[in-house]
């Protein structure tokens, strides 16, 4: 399962910089770009960056933040749509692994192939009875990702030939040429956004999200270490819109997730759907098959007095 995650971000994340990269073609003989992502995207997209830069004195800092900030706040429905499906899988995987737990234990550490297989039906049965989706990382998440791929690659594409922001310059560097400073910004920003990300997870998931942290922070450096400083400039922009995206998930869609998953519970009488001939098991009479479950509610209350109590005794 880890290894998927991890496969998956890989490969979404390098579709993602083939994409912006890939799809603007140069003509030899005038060394013009030209092509459907370059013509239809990224040239209107130019208009807007000069004729913003033009409102404030030829400055097209200014005029690169101004519309990434405007294209991520446009994203945003579609980001905590997004958001709110994974938190919604995260959470209730959670609740169940207790019983997946049990159901491992059973077997000891050297489990038969054909216990194996067991303990993978029940986990598959008892996320389909828990509405848990199998495929929710790859349909609900990528997917929303790919539709804001052709904003995104008109931004990028924008910046990248726009001959005005190549030969602009700010504080003495050109905006057409590297800067290694603003690529290790870019990294450091992404890392905070990682690590903000993970604040509010249980120490399950945050063991599971630990080995994922530093992926996109090295992707960013090693994509950005190499391009013009005006694209480094995007994507710095765009790693600070996402860790307010990330704080307004915390603090909003984390916490209405969780009341969600807590209300759907009391509706079955707090029971968790068990594939066994029951269907259902009280948690209260649960003790022997599983620990015993909090209500998301509960545990966020534990979770944030163990934080407190951190703070205190600093």
């Amino acid at each position: 399962m880890k290894l998927t995650k991890k496969v998956q971000l890989a490969a979404l994340s390098s579709l993602l910089v083939l994409f912006l990269s890939g799809c603007v073609q140069i003509d030899k003989a005038t060394n013009q770009p030209y092509g459907i992502v370059y013509d239809y995207l990224a040239v209107p997209t130019q208009t807007i960056l000069n004729w913003i830069a033009s409102a404030f004195g030829g400055n097209y800092v200014i005029s690169i933040i101004i519309v990434s900030i405007v294209v991520r706040i446009i994203l945003m429905p579609t980001m905590f749509k997004q958001m709110k499906t994974m938190l919604m899988n995260q959470e209730k995987m959670a609740l169940l692994k207790p019983y997946i737990d049990k159901m491992n234990e059973r077997y000891g550490d050297n489990p038969t192939p054909e216990q194996r297989m067991e303990v993978q039906q029940y986990t598959m049965d008892i996320y389909r009875l828990n509405n848990v989706s199998l495929t929710g990382g790859l349909a609900s998440g990528c997917l929303p990702v790919l539709v804001t791929m052709p904003v995104y690659s008109a931004l990028y594409n924008a910046i990248l030939y726009s001959p005005e922001i190549s030969n602009s310059t700010f504080m003495g560097v050109s905006l057409g040429s590297t800067f290694l400073p603003i690529a290790i910004a870019t990294a450091v920003i992404y890392l905070i956004q990682g690590y903000i990300s993970q604040l509010y997870m249980d120490e399950t998931q945050k063991a599971q999200a630990r080995a994922t942290l530093y992926i996109m922070p090295v992707m960013m450096l090693m994509f950005t270490v190499g391009t013009a400083a005006g694209i480094g400039i995007y994507f710095f922009t765009s790693g600070l819109t996402a860790i307010l995206q990330t704080w307004i998930q915390n603090q909003f869609i984390r916490p209405k997730v969780k009341a969600e998953i807590d209300a759907e519970l009391e509706a079955q009488g707090n029971s968790v759907i068990l594939p066994d001939t029951n269907n259902t098991v009280k948690n209260t009479n649960n003790a022997a098959a599983a620990p015993t479950q909090q209500t998301f509610a509960q545990r966020n209350r534990t979770s944030t007095g163990k934080n407190s109590g951190k703070q205190n005794r600093k």
